[in-house]
């Protein structure tokens, strides 16, 4: 097809582009999770509609935290599966009103005198109703992919709170083997910080960090402030971290004296 040009130029490549976008139907019985993204990703038309990246990171993120045991629960969760295609017919709602919109001459073309004002005002109006429809089916996607976890977790006996402790477990138990004193490790107290490992709990690390207000006095009590202050961390946190030999010297500068 000819690349359109003059001063129609930028509604002809849209008309073009929903012309030649296929109206998309039901998906059934998904063989995996690339089925389910790629069915949320087609919900898009180039140049036009880009496809709804959060939508599709949501139902994708929450698949991959899942145990292997629950995946195939997830994957052929029915209500997430009615709102997926929901929102397939509602884009192509939008698509066939975009594209009577797109087919309408511009007022630069027709000039002001032979513009149907009305009726473009119509057309828009439907045009922006059903767009405004197929973000709302899309936030019912990422609400069901949330509820389509836990439905996924009940079927092999477990839950989000479970799940989740055991990562956090998880967690815990990979930093404290990984830990150990004189360890360097960054983490957020509120601001993030470097610090060096005193001591490593159970549930925590002792970390001993540069005092920022070092040097001066403290507004409460009016003694000096220390040069290094000592904070517990949480090993789930998940702003703790182990630098290693490449990012350490990244926080030499906040390390000095430790």
């Amino acid at each position: 097809m000819d690349t359109p040009i003059g001063t129609s130029a930028g509604r002809q490549k849209t008309l073009q582009a929903l012309e030649e976008q296929t109206e998309l139907t039901p998906i059934d019985e998904p063989d995996g999770i690339n089925d389910l993204i790629d069915a949320v990703n087609a919900i898009a038309v180039p140049r036009v509609l880009s496809p709804p990246q959060k939508t599709v990171e949501q139902i994708d993120e929450i698949h991959t935290a899942l145990l292997d045991e629950a995946q195939p629960h997830y994957v052929g969760d029915d209500r997430l599966l009615r709102h997926i295609n929901a929102a397939r017919r509602q884009f192509n709602d939008w698509m066939g009103k975009r594209r009577r919109m797109a087919e309408m001459p511009s007022p630069v073309e027709t000039g002001w005198a032979n513009y149907p004002t009305r009726r473009a005002q119509k057309r828009s109006r439907r045009e922006d109703e059903a767009r405004e429809e197929l973000e709302a089916k899309l936030d019912r996607v990422q609400s069901t992919a949330r509820g389509a976890e836990q439905r996924a977790l009940n079927a092999i006996g477990s839950s989000v709170g479970e799940q989740t402790e055991q990562r956090r477990e998880q967690r815990r138990n990979e930093l404290r083997e990984q830990l150990a004193e004189g360890a360097i490790v960054k983490f957020r107290n509120p601001e993030l910080r470097a610090g060096r490992v005193v001591r490593v709990n159970t549930k925590s690390v002792r970390v001993r960090y540069p005092n920022p207000r070092a040097g001066s006095t403290c507004p409460i009590t009016g003694e000096e402030e220390p040069d290094e202050r000592e904070d517990r961390i949480q090993l789930d946190s998940e702003y703790l971290e182990q630098l290693d030999a490449e990012t350490i010297n990244d926080a030499a500068d906040v390390l000095d004296g430790l």
